[in-house]
């Protein structure tokens, strides 16, 4: 049943429409991984000699089982953060003569080939060996130690199944968990009560008593059971619906109309800023990243650097960032309809672009207080207020063009990658990296205040070049607007 499954999401994979930017994407984060992979085995290899250096009165994998709470933790975390939770398209299966329980088991089996269950292992192993060789342990000791081991990432693989299955939409629940880690992390600050060096005796008894490493296997068990039992409580269409009735506030956006033909679009997207928890979120981040400066302007080695044109792009821009990356997507729900109603593209781009100028003046304004370190910090922010505004901003819409991926606008806001592709990864890259290297550029042959100059004059001529690149982004968008149409289909 397992083999069957996959085989039939491997063949939905190369039938859908998007399985060529699919592959390239797939193809480019295998290359990363495995970059990561021989990364962290040439750490495993090393580790031995290291850890001996470091510390020559300890044996290094003692030494080690005294971190390992540490590791497991960040990997943890990482994994919360990070990791993608596996996915079988259940809908079709649930109407055939297939036991949940089945459905449930492939659901959880996938999720053993997760990356991040390797890299704990890629390490452990070439350590094992070297342990191997030059310690006094024997292999037994040794296998178990990885058994045990293995059995811990295992378990906090299902453990974060489980969290984010049951946190992701209410993070507020997470808090008595978060409270109690930051109370175990102070007693082990301040010498109080040492967690990690109980976690690590252990594994320091595995070595002594090979059998006991088994015990995380139990975890592991457990870990697993609950997982299992809570998707298959929950494995219906609707079981993660939300039940509670809420009622919104009408705003008053008759301020909109003076925008004219563009009013209709600019109330659609600023009722989904306030409505949705997704769109929600890119205002947050864009308020909270305003304090991003301060890691650079009370750090003196940064008073003349070119990522001070980092900060100011990021921070005057990150809410172009954050959601004009995902333009059309965000109305993909009912990018159709709009193909339908006697509604001109170019409206409805000047729209995104309009709400995009406001939120580049609101963060500018923002940011003045920064004034505090100095006015050039303002004066450089607005350069690259204004850049953001000529250049970046088409940039996104150019990006956009080529954007087919599909958003569900009812999905929470965490751990939500609908909408990512290719176009995604690679659209930071000219939005932060071509003003750092103009400004760098001209900073080197003439001075700061030029380089400010010549930033502004870019963004000036992309505001006065602003019909002819719109007329241009509309024809490329009229373009490629039945593969955004086939591409939003592909909802899975």
């Amino acid at each position: 049943m397992f083999l069957k499954i996959l085989y039939l999401e491997w063949t939905a994979f190369f039938r859908s429409a998007s399985v060529g930017k699919g592959v390239a994407v797939k193809l480019f984060m295998a290359f990363i991984g495995l970059y990561f992979l021989l990364s962290f085995i040439g750490l495993g290899v090393i580790l031995y000699m290291l850890l001996k250096e470091l510390f020559p009165d300890q044996e290094p994998i003692l030494v080690v089982n005294n971190f390992l709470l540490l590791w497991l933790g960040f990997e943890l975390v990482l994994r919360f953060l990070l990791q993608n939770l596996p996915v079988v398209n259940a809908k079709p299966l649930l109407t055939q003569r297939i036991p949940r329980s089945k459905i449930v088991h492939v659901l959880l089996l996938k999720s053993i080939f997760s990356y991040y269950n390797l890299l704990t292992l890629v390490v452990a192993i070439p350590f094992i060996i070297v342990n191997l060789k030059h310690a006094d342990y024997s292999f037994l000791s040794l296998l178990f130690w990885l058994i045990g081991l293995m059995g811990m990432v295992y378990s906090i693989n299902f453990v974060n199944f489980w969290i984010q299955r049951r946190f992701a939409n209410n993070l507020k629940a997470l808090l008595p968990f978060i409270i109690g880690c930051l109370v175990l992390v102070g007693l082990e600050y301040f010498g109080i009560y040492s967690v990690s060096k109980l976690f690590g005796s252990f594994f320091n008894l595995v070595l002594t008593y090979p059998l006991v490493g088994l015990i995380p296997l139990i975890l592991l068990f457990l870990s697993y059971k609950l997982t299992f039992n809570d998707v298959k409580a929950n494995l219906y269409l609707d079981a993660y619906l939300d039940s509670k009735q809420k009622t919104y506030q009408a705003s008053d956006l008759s301020w909109t109309n003076k925008f004219g033909a563009l009013a209709p679009f600019i109330q659609l997207d600023l009722k989904l800023l306030w409505r949705n928890k997704r769109a929600k979120t890119t205002v947050y981040l864009s308020l909270g990243f305003l304090a991003y400066g301060l890691l650079f302007y009370t750090n003196p080695k940064y008073a003349d650097s070119s990522m001070l044109i980092f900060v100011g792009i990021f921070i005057t821009g990150i809410f172009i960032i954050n959601f004009g990356q995902f333009i059309p997507a965000w109305d993909s729900s009912y990018f159709p309809l709009l193909q339908t109603r006697p509604v001109t593209m170019k409206n409805y781009l000047e729209a995104k672009a309009m709400l995009m100028y406001g939120s580049i003046l609101i963060l500018t304004i923002l940011s003045t207080p920064y004034a505090f370190f100095g006015w050039d910090k303002v004066y450089m922010n607005m350069a690259c207020a204004i850049y953001n505004a000529g250049i970046n901003i088409p940039i996104i819409l150019l990006f956009g063009a080529y954007n087919k991926k599909y958003i569900d606008l009812s999905n929470g806001s965490m751990f939500n990658y609908q909408g990512i592709g290719a176009a995604q990864w690679l659209i930071g890259l000219p939005l932060l990296i071509i003003p750092i290297v103009i400004w760098f550029t001209v900073k080197v042959f003439a001075d700061q205040n030029v380089a400010n100059r010549v930033l502004i004059g870019c963004g000036v001529i992309g505001l006065l070049l602003r019909n002819v690149i719109m007329n241009s982004l509309v024809a490329l968008y009229m373009h490629n607007r039945f593969r955004m149409l086939e591409g939003f289909k592909q909802k899975s």
